[in-house]
């Protein structure tokens, strides 16, 4: 599957400083795989993952997670482990990619067997959903699989419009 216009919108890679700055601001390190993704993709400006989520640069990871703890601070409890849904933000959830609306995608780095899992975030609730992936490669692996087969990546499937920008479709 191709989406020329949507490959425009991918930003250029984020350099290693620009992670390293967010790790600094953040107060813990990153994955490795969060730093791949930002190395090869600094952003974008279009929906190119499932949900229609718009990948965040690592400046604005960093923005929106001082948002979120500023709104919902009080978030689930520091012994739950990681992949526990609740109420608020946890200063160990990095958000990695917004909808643009209500969700954020964001990575759970908090200890547990379920490290690294990525779910969505709801600003309007203060909610951490169930995780929906196991990381970033495992979301990045299906979206892969799905563009060159046309299958699906959990309940959405990728097509292209006439002007090859990509969406997600339920």
């Amino acid at each position: 599957m191709r989406a020329p216009a949507t490959a425009k919108e991918l930003l250029p890679p984020a350099t290693d400083a620009d992670v390293r700055a967010a790790e600094r601001a953040l107060g813990r390190p990153l994955p490795k795989e969060l730093h791949a993704w930002w190395a090869s993709c600094g952003g974008g400006l279009h929906p190119v993952l499932p949900h229609g989520y718009i990948p965040y640069r690592p400046i604005g990871s960093v923005s929106a997670w001082r948002e979120w703890h500023r709104r919902h601070g009080s978030g689930p409890r520091t012994d739950a482990p990681a992949g526990s849904p609740g109420a608020g933000w946890h200063p160990w959830f990095v958000p990695i990619a917004t909808d643009g609306g209500d969700h954020d995608l964001a990575v759970d780095l908090r200890p547990g067997p379920m490290h690294g899992c990525l779910f969505a975030f709801s600003h309007t609730w203060g909610v951490a959903h169930p995780p929906e992936w196991q990381g970033l490669a495992a979301l990045l692996g299906g979206v892969a699989d799905a563009l060159e087969t046309g299958g699906r990546v959990g309940r959405y499937h990728p097509t292209t419009t006439k002007g090859g920008m990509l969406i997600w479709k339920l």
